[in-house]
């Protein structure tokens, strides 16, 4: 009779596992992800030659990641994973400083962005034995610069964010998720001290050597995703 009853629980906890999709997903895992990405913000400059604007600026763009993390029980269908993204591409803008100026006009920058991370908590909840929800928050961060002499490196990239989708086990090990994605860094600026050569007097212009700063602001940059990943738990 004990032997039963011990045979009973055993397949009982068999049968348990098998109909939660939580329970299938303990341990460390790795996936691959990739992003239909857009960023917008608003934008400005400062010039101590009175050259000042403002405006707004967005881009759309593709991003891809690794994402390695390990997710633990949190009671009946429920889990918890900790984990981490990164982002081994690298990202550039160019342009040229226009302020009727003749080497601001003709200097071309570069502002760079690479080496980006993600650091989240995600719970999650079965919704059947092999599909469940979740939610993440996490800190992201990316490096910046920004080419040329007599520039101040502008402040990395650093912000939170949310996101929340669907996972769904495809075997027992492999998986896919999608899921949707917002963040808000914090403002990131630049400054560039040039001697610039400025036209003065219309068409008989001439020309006089001034010391011009400028500094360019991107007023919290908001970044949305749509990203799906392929993954493998171990």
């Amino acid at each position: 009779m004990k032997k039963i009853l011990s045979t009973t629980a055993i397949a009982g906890s068999l049968c348990l596992l098998g109909t939660s999709a939580t329970a299938q997903f303990v341990g460390p895992y790795v996936g691959v992800s990739g992003s239909a990405a857009g960023i917008a913000t608003d934008v400005s400059k400062s010039s101590t030659n009175s050259a000042n604007g403002s405006g707004s600026a967005g881009a759309v763009f593709g991003l891809g990641a690794i994402d390695l993390g390990y997710s633990i029980g949190a009671g009946k269908g429920s889990s918890v994973a900790i984990g981490a993204t990164y982002n081994p591409f690298k990202g550039e803008i160019s342009g040229k400083n226009a302020d009727n100026s003749i080497t601001a006009g003709s200097t071309s920058r570069t502002f760079q962005v690479k080496d980006a991370y993600t650091v989240y908590i995600q719970p999650t909840f079965d919704i059947n034995k092999d599909a469940s929800f979740f939610i993440k928050a996490f800190y992201a961060h990316a490096d910046t610069s920004l080419s040329g002499t007599a520039v101040t490196k502008p402040k990395d990239l650093e912000g939170y964010g949310a996101s929340a989708g669907l996972r769904v086990m495809l075997t027992k090990d492999a998986y896919v998720q999608v899921e949707a994605a917002y963040t808000e860094f914090d403002t990131v600026s630049a400054t560039i001290a040039e001697t610039t050569a400025q036209l003065v007097g219309g068409a008989s212009a001439q020309t006089n050597k001034a010391a011009v700063t400028r500094t360019f602001t991107a007023s919290n940059p908001e970044l949305i995703e749509g990203r799906i990943t392929l993954g493998f738990k171990f």
